[in-house]
């Protein structure tokens, strides 16, 4: 069942932004999802909630994590990992590890992403928890957070061979919870730059030496706009694919799961991409650079704050649509010093009508250190003399 905040984007997309029906995209894959990049919206679905194996889409979520333990400082992309007998004994796509060997949590994440090596998710997962099954519980609780209901992971590969629990239905997802989790992912400005490299070397000049190419390159190189993410098929999966293309001001985030072939899943991935473009545009409403308003500051050495979005506020419309949103500003209502440079004083909302159709975190411009007790004493005493108004 659709959640009010799911049903309302439909609404704002389907009813809002035009009243024109739509020719809808034909595919085979039993399960599949569209969704827009600027904040989320469902475009179109086809069984997005039915749980289904998603092979190495599971990856997806393993690099996340990987990711934030990154920009966390918990260690670095140049800190050098282990390879336990674990991780050598993986099956299906690796480059190959030997126990003992020693290789960057760089190398391993770009083997994870291109060449989508099952013993690179492991080694990685072990040097973030000190083990795979706890690596595994903090993707479960990431996926949770992420806002995915129907997911719950076993291992960090998505490899059957890994877990005789994978075969027995305990790993899965949904359409819907893979287009969540790619969302999400691309807030990391890493996770980009590791989905959409074509090609990548491990082990340079060294016995062992490995040169990927990305699984996904059909996508990557055939379709316009493409940028990543992550292929996946095994058996139990078939062919599965999440795909981001981005367009001027529009990404749109497509999933399909259980293809009958590499050739049915691109074809689905390319018709759903293109309903999408051929229908919807993205808008710039606000850059970040933007100042949104200012207002007052309690307390302050100055009285008033300029107010930035966190980032640039973009929202998707049916081509055809003319009519902008409004951009409300919804702040604290009582703003006091200090404020810090960044800090959230509220939320930025994109209105066509009453519906909202996009948000952003008000964030403050500059700092407001604390006005000093001779400063108040000052401004109330002018503002007695009405040279001031308060």
């Amino acid at each position: 069942m659709k959640t009010r905040i799911e049903q309302s984007i439909i609404w704002c997309l389907v009813l809002i932004l035009g009243t024109m029906a739509l020719a809808q995209p034909v595919i085979k894959s039993p399960a599949a999802i569209l969704i827009e990049g600027n904040n989320g919206g469902i475009i179109w679905e086809k069984k997005s909630d039915e749980k289904r194996h998603v092979a190495s889409i599971t990856k997806i979520l393993t690099m996340i994590l990987v990711i934030e333990a990154v920009e966390n400082n918990q260690f670095s992309l140049d800190d050098l990992v282990s390879v336990s007998e674990s991780a050598k004994r993986q099956g299906g796509s690796q480059i190959w590890l030997e126990i003992g060997e020693q290789m960057s949590v760089k190398d391993l994440l770009y083997s994870l992403s291109v060449g989508s090596a099952n013993d690179s998710a492991v080694a990685l997962a072990e040097f973030h928890s000190g083990s795979e099954l706890a690596f595994v519980e903090k993707m479960n609780e990431k996926a949770k957070e992420i806002g995915c209901t129907n997911t719950h992971f076993v291992n960090c590969n998505g490899l059957p061979e890994n877990s005789h629990r994978v075969l027995e239905g305990q790993h899965y997802s949904t359409a819907k919870d893979i287009a969540l989790v790619t969302f999400y992912a691309y807030k990391l400005p890493l996770f980009a730059d590791l989905v959409s490299t074509y090609e990548y070397t491990v082990r340079p000049g060294q016995k062992g030496e490995v040169v990927l190419y990305n699984y996904n390159k059909l996508f990557l190189r055939g379709y316009p706009g493409a940028d990543g993410v992550k292929t996946g098929m095994v058996e139990a999966s078939g062919y599965c694919l999440s795909a981001s293309a981005i367009r001027e001001d529009l990404r749109l985030i497509a999933v399909v799961l259980g293809a009958s072939s590499n050739q049915e899943r691109y074809k689905d991935i390319v018709s759903i991409l293109d309903y999408g473009y051929n229908n919807f545009k993205g808008i710039l409403l606000a850059s970040k650079s933007d100042v949104i308003m200012e207002i007052p500051v309690h307390h302050g050495k100055k009285e008033k704050i300029e107010i930035y979005a966190q980032d640039d506020l973009r929202v998707t419309l049916k081509k055809g649509v003319d009519t902008l949103p409004t951009i409300d500003l919804e702040i604290k209502e009582y703003l006091k010093a200090p404020v810090k440079k960044g800090e959230c004083v509220g939320v930025i909302k994109a209105k066509l009508g009453e519906e909202i159709v996009g948000e952003m975190q008000a964030i403050a411009g500059e700092d407001v250190e604390k006005a000093t007790i001779w400063l108040e004493i000052s401004r109330s005493f002018l503002k007695i003399l009405g040279i001031v108004k308060g």
